[in-house]
């Protein structure tokens, strides 16, 4: 793991210790996830549809999925985690230091998979675009020339199939502009999602248009939409 930060503890309800690097932006993510309620849904009513898919996967014998695409320093896995204990939660995060410090912070969760990888619409490999940018703002596009630093791209629907879910229960997005990618194309996984949480960056990439497919792709599929902070809730109805 990366010593170039020195580490903060924190002991968290439900959860336990979980670690920080000073002097970077995990500090203020970890304050929204643990304080402010970023990832929290429970004051909607559509809440409740959630909850009964969750229900429904269990009784039925099947291990709800959560895709967290961006997981960072794994922080929203955990959230995650102890908010939906039985899920199965595959956190996807493509930056080798966050992962190494996600990995550290989900411990002994066996239900937390990482996958040191890139989200996308197919798979592949993904070139580093900017490897001196911020621990949040790791931004990964397709090569256009010979590079050293790539990474695994890996789509919701093999990660599906790997597991054997029929279903998604929560894809959270949170992947610096990439969203553009992986709504453009192979978007089977869209309609077995009960609920999309996304952070959308067109704020970070002015003119770029880069939740433009995202809102093309759910042209003509039911849902019903929240906004919360930086976050977009759709709730996906039959």
């Amino acid at each position: 793991m990366s010593t170039d930060h020195p580490l903060s503890e924190h002991d968290v309800a439900g959860i336990g210790r979980v670690y920080t690097r000073d002097g970077t932006s995990d500090g203020p993510v970890f304050d929204q996830i643990f304080k402010s309620g970023l990832l929290d849904v429970t004051y909607a009513d559509q809440y409740a549809w959630i909850k009964a898919g969750y229900d429904r996967a269990i009784s039925s014998g099947e291990t709800p999925l959560i895709v967290d695409c961006g997981s960072n320093i794994g922080l929203s896995c955990l959230f995650f985690a102890r908010a939906w204990p039985q899920a199965k939660i595959i956190g996807i995060e493509p930056a080798h230091d966050n992962v190494a410090l996600a990995l550290k912070n989900t411990a002994g969760y066996e239900k937390i998979s990482l996958i040191e990888a890139a989200v996308h619409d197919r798979s592949g490999r993904l070139a580093l675009k900017d490897p001196r940018a911020e621990k949040w703002a790791y931004q990964y596009g397709e090569p256009d020339r010979a590079v050293d630093a790539t990474v695994e791209a890996v789509t919701i629907d093999d990660l599906m199939a790997k597991h054997g879910a029929k279903r998604n229960l929560i894809v959270k997005v949170d992947i610096e502009g990439g969203e553009y990618q992986l709504f453009r194309s192979n978007l089977a996984w869209l309609d077995r999602t009960d609920l999309l949480i996304i952070e959308t960056h067109d704020w970070l990439f002015p003119g770029k248009g880069t939740s433009s497919t995202l809102f093309q792709a759910l042209a003509g599929r039911k849902f019903e939409v929240l906004q919360s902070t930086e976050n977009m809730f759709f709730f996906f109805t039959e």
